[in-house]
Formats: C-alpha cells, sequence, structure tokens
C-alpha cells in the first residue's frame, strides 16, 4: 500500500465543542439584545430630553410669580458666584411694575450683586423702557453707561452718557439721573440738553412727573423754539 494510500484524501473539518457553540449562540444573542436596548435607550431620551428642557425653562419663568415677587429676573448667558461671593450676571434683563401696576423692563449688558440676596445691582450699559402706559402706548425709554438698580425700593441711579427718549419725538442727554419706577418720576441735578418738536433747550437741572405728563427745568434755562414746529 502506498503512502498516499495510507494517508491522503480530504481532512474532515473539525466540529467545535457543544459548549463553545453555545457561547458563541449566546453571544450573538446577547450583542443583538444591547443593541435592541441601546436602540430603545435612544428613542426614550428624545423624548424625555426636550421634556426636561421644557420643563426647567418653565421652572425658571414661574417661579418668581411663585414666590409672590412683583419683580422677576431672567439671565441669557451666565448666572455664576464670583470667587469672593459675588453674582456676576451677562445681559440681565428685570420685569417688573409701577405703583399704577403699568410694567417697565430694564436691561443691562453686566449686572453684578454683592451677594445673590442683596438689592442692590451694579449695571453697566443699561437700557430701559419705563413710564409705559399699555392703555394710551405712550412710553420713556432711557439708556445709560452705568447705574445702580435698587430692586425692592424699585429705583434706578444713572450715571454716563444718560438720555432719555420719548415716543413723543423728545430726547434728552445729561451725565447723571434718578429714577424712581414705582413712582414714576425722574430728575437730575447736573446740566442737561435736549429737543423735540418745537425746538432746542439746555438746562441745569429737570424734574418729570410722568403721572402728570410733566417734565420741569431750572438752573439758567435757553430755549431755541422753531415758530412752526419741526415738519
Amino acid at each position: 500500500m502506498s503512502a498516499s494510500g495510507e494517508y491522503g484524501g480530504t481532512v474532515p473539518p473539525k466540529e467545535n465543542p457543544p459548549r463553545l457553540a453555545g457561547l458563541q449562540a449566546r453571544g450573538r444573542e446577547g450583542a443583538a439584545g444591547r443593541t435592541v436596548s441601546y436602540s430603545n435607550f435612544v428613542g426614550i431620551m428624545r423624548y424625555v430630553l426636550p421634556l426636561g428642557a421644557i420643563l426647567l425653562l418653565g421652572l425658571v419663568i414661574v417661579w418668581p410669580l411663585a414666590t409672590g415677587r412683583e419683580e422677576g429676573f431672567r439671565i441669557t448667558f451666565s448666572d455664576a458666584p464670583d470667587l469672593d461671593g459675588s453674582l456676576r450676571m451677562v445681559n440681565a434683563r428685570y420685569i417688573g411694575v409701577d405703583n399704577r401696576n403699568q410694567p417697565y423692563t430694564v436691561t443691562a449688558a453686566e449686572a453684578n450683586q454683592p451677594d445673590p440676596n442683596s438689592p442692590l445691582v451694579t449695571l453697566e450699559e443699561i437700557s430701559a423702557d419705563v413710564f409705559a402706559d399699555s392703555g394710551s402706548g405712550q412710553w420713556i425709554a432711557i439708556t445709560a453707561r452705568e447705574g445702580l438698580y435698587e430692586r425692592d425700593a424699585r429705583q434706578l441711579d444713572l450715571v454716563g452718557d444718560v438720555s432719555i427718549f420719548s415716543d413723543q419725538g423728545h430726547e434728552f442727554h445729561t451725565d447723571r439721573a434718578h429714577i424712581d419706577l414705582a413712582a414714576r418720576i425722574a430728575d437730575g441735578d447736573v446740566p442737561l440738553s435736549g429737543q423735540g418738536p418745537l425746538g432746542l433747550l439746555e438746562a441745569g437741572n429737570f424734574f418729570l412727573d410722568e403721572n402728570a405728563q410733566s417734565m420741569f427745568f431750572g438752573g439758567g434755562v435757553k430755549m431755541t423754539i422753531f415758530p412752526s414746529g419741526r415738519s
């Protein structure tokens, strides 16, 4: 008998032992189960995450009303305590109502509080819509470089490039002004200049009473009146 007859031919494939085959089968089943579980997890989170974001946003809006405060605030970008415990807020917006229940809004590029419970807030790059009358649509807008906002007293002390604009076409510019948001009055004890449909004005001080729809000037008033008003 030749060597090829004794040892030749195709070698039959080895069969996996039963234990190994079972492990492989269970491995495939486990992988399939994990794939299904992951798909279910992703599907659930697609709904849970947006719902959680909506609930959180609702809490931020409703909380000031639920605690009984007339005024709330909304922070756009940051609300983080500094190392000294003070609170710095970027793009802060303060919303409140005056004694006649008319709304006002004070916004600032940056706001700083000595501590989170302090009623005093230092503001920078201020813009305020105040003394608005929702019935008549009249309004007065004020801008300033910086100021101090007393939240509990609803008063605003402004310093630097203070400008006052009205819906009637008047505008006044001064370096310092005090605004009582609750009482709807404003005053300043430094020179101001202004203009309106009737002419130009310079004065040493002013007092504005929105309740009486009046503005008073003193301290060497100078006026230039346009005979027919401005077109």
